[in-house]
């Protein structure tokens, strides 16, 4: 069992640590946090690292609880990613093959930052068949835990690339900027597909 935080997708040593439990309880009273990976991720680009950011109402002083965060969507963020997406990907092997659901995913109303997080949680789920059981823990109410159940403090965007032992796979501007360490999981999906994602990192 592991108590855990929330990411917009996460990165591919965050999904690792998942895929060695079967029953995932998310954090969902943490405070929200700035410069974290709850609303953000990390896609590899012609031009290196882009960190895309989902926009938020509230939050700023990093004390409101994560399910009490809503999304702003004064802009069309949701289009903006889903095309960056799109545009870094379109060349990657397996990206036709998951285009349309996540797609579909992108095209959703989802009021507050912590549903979209667990929609994208489920679809991710679906498309690597981690069978995962998420629950959603008020850590107030969190029991005291045994020598079974941890908890994952996840990387910062900052340091996401310090993460060790990340499996070396061929990524889509490898030959023109080099190997880019523990990016979004999304990377590693459309370059190599669910089941080999799944292997390499169970």
């Amino acid at each position: 069992m592991l108590f855990t935080d929330l990411q917009y997708f996460g990165t591919i040593d965050f999904i690792k640590i998942l895929l060695k439990h079967k029953e995932l309880n998310y954090d969902n009273a943490a405070p929200f946090s700035k410069m974290s990976f709850k609303n953000r991720m990390v896609l590899i680009t012609a031009q290196g690292p882009l960190n895309l950011t989902i926009p938020i109402i509230g939050g700023r002083a990093q004390k409101t609880p994560l399910a009490a965060i809503y999304i702003d969507d004064e802009t069309p963020w949701k289009a903006k990613h889903f095309k960056a997406i799109r545009s870094a990907y379109k060349r990657a092997p397996y990206f036709d093959y998951y285009e349309q659901s996540l797609a579909n995913l992108y095209e959703q109303d989802h009021l507050k930052l912590i549903d979209f997080l667990l929609a994208c949680q489920q679809w991710l789920n679906i498309q690597i068949k981690a069978n995962w059981q998420i629950n959603l823990i008020n850590k107030i109410e969190r029991p005291e835990m045994d020598q079974n159940e941890k908890y994952f403090s996840p990387w910062l965007p900052k340091n996401f690339q310090q993460a060790v032992l990340i499996p070396k796979y061929q990524q889509v501007f490898e030959e023109k900027i080099g190997f880019v360490n523990n990016a979004s999981i999304l990377d590693f999906l459309f370059c190599v597909g669910g089941k080999t994602l799944y292997a390499a990192l169970k």
